[in-house]
């Protein structure tokens, strides 16, 4: 949820300096992030399946960042939140 918050910060800082709304996607936060990593993902998914890049990886790197990593972020807390135990109390007589 952090991740979500900075790229909407991002982007409104963005938006505020050059009235275009221009949303980070997710490929160019992890260009920003590790241009060498992307590039030798691309390579390996080029290697396996070309089809795979251009048809399946490379349009999921195009969507808004924001609403994925706040997805993620909800599911994170939702999959690790405490249960929370129920004391078990004799009813009284």
């Amino acid at each position: 949820m952090l991740a979500a918050g900075s790229v909407l910060v991002r982007d409104g800082l963005a938006w505020s300096d050059t009235h275009i709304f221009s949303p980070e996607t997710l490929g160019g936060a992890w260009f920003d992030l590790s241009s060498g990593s992307l590039r030798l993902f691309q390579g390996l998914i080029e290697r396996i399946a070309p089809w795979l890049w251009s048809y399946g990886v490379a349009p999921v790197l195009f969507v808004w960042a924001a609403p994925v990593f706040l997805i993620l972020g909800f599911a994170l807390v939702w999959q690790f939140r405490r249960e929370t135990r129920r004391r078990f109390r004799p009813a009284r007589l």
